[in-house]
């Protein structure tokens, strides 16, 4: 097995994994609150993640970037509360696809807060993929929903932390950039959850937790999977995401994808994969798309 098919492998459990999550924000949805779910998320990933990052000891406690490290978790926060909203609000399929407009708020605001030279093509193909992006909101029809623009903003502010991330990383080690983030959303998503708390039972005791299992495994998965694949090769992989959430969406919860969705989808997939290929190109190197918290 080529290393390429290995790491197309691990992205396709990393598809199963975020699957997995989002069916199991959805199906808490009514039960338990969304803000709830969300701080669920944030405290299972961190029990899992500082057993590992603080045996390699691969954090710096006194970062001298604390005030950024503390603005990018506070936008994880809202990012995290934004997204899970919109998977109890509206058809699992329809948010994932605009999860994926991420990319294209990367490639805006690169120039902004990297300073990076974006070319015509890329800022063609950007403006192709808000194309799919209005396809799939549809404004100005029976069928818009404001709250889509929830998961829309939830993706902006996912390329905004991702911008932050890629700064910090300059002179910070990963793991103070995992570690960070992890601690201060988890406090910053304390206080909605306790505003709204309601007692779980048991059962949805088990679904909060393998939410945050299944998040920490998609991430872990993801890293895998780009550290021993080319990127160019198994970014593709994930769109397949949409196959098993569109599955899940029809067989649990009754829901069927409509045809602009589909279209949009369309229209966004080949729009980020062409940007992400721009970017490689001009790099040298193997672009990493960014993955929505």
């Amino acid at each position: 097995m080529t290393d390429n098919i290995r790491g197309a492998l691990w992205i396709l459990a990393s598809a199963l994994a975020a699957t997995a999550m989002g069916v199991g924000v959805k199906s808490l949805a009514g039960a338990v609150p969304s803000m709830q779910t969300a701080f669920g998320r944030s405290i299972v990933g961190l029990i899992l993640l500082l057993p590992f990052l603080l045996s390699r000891q691969h954090v710096n406690f006194r970062s001298p970037k604390l005030p950024v490290h503390i603005l990018r978790g506070l936008l994880g926060v809202v990012a995290i509360n934004c997204g899970f909203y919109t998977l109890t609000q509206l058809p699992i399929a329809t948010v994932t696809v605009l999860f994926f407009t991420a990319p294209l708020f990367v490639t805006i605001l690169a120039p902004i807060m990297l300073g990076e030279e974006v070319g015509w093509r890329r800022w063609s193909a950007t403006a192709v993929g808000f194309a799919g992006t209005l396809i799939v909101l549809n404004p100005g029809t029976r069928s818009f929903e404001p709250t889509m623009l929830l998961a829309v903003g939830s993706s902006a502010l996912f390329a905004i932390i991702l911008l932050i991330g890629k700064r910090l990383s300059e002179t910070e080690q990963p793991g103070t950039l995992m570690f960070y983030a992890s601690v201060i959303m988890t406090i910053g998503c304390l206080p909605p959850a306790a505003w709204v708390w309601t007692p779980p039972t048991m059962t949805e005791w088990l679904l909060i937790g393998l939410v945050g299992f299944f998040g920490m495994a998609r991430s872990y998965f993801d890293i895998k999977g780009f550290a021993i694949g080319e990127a160019s090769f198994v970014a593709p992989f994930q769109y397949v995401r949409l196959i098993f959430i569109g599955v899940a969406g029809y067989v649990l919860f009754d829901e069927a994808i409509t045809l602009n969705t589909l279209i949009g989808a369309a229209v966004i997939f080949s729009s980020t994969f062409y940007i992400a290929r721009r970017d490689a190109i001009r790099r040298k190197t193997d672009w990493k798309p960014p993955v929505e918290p």
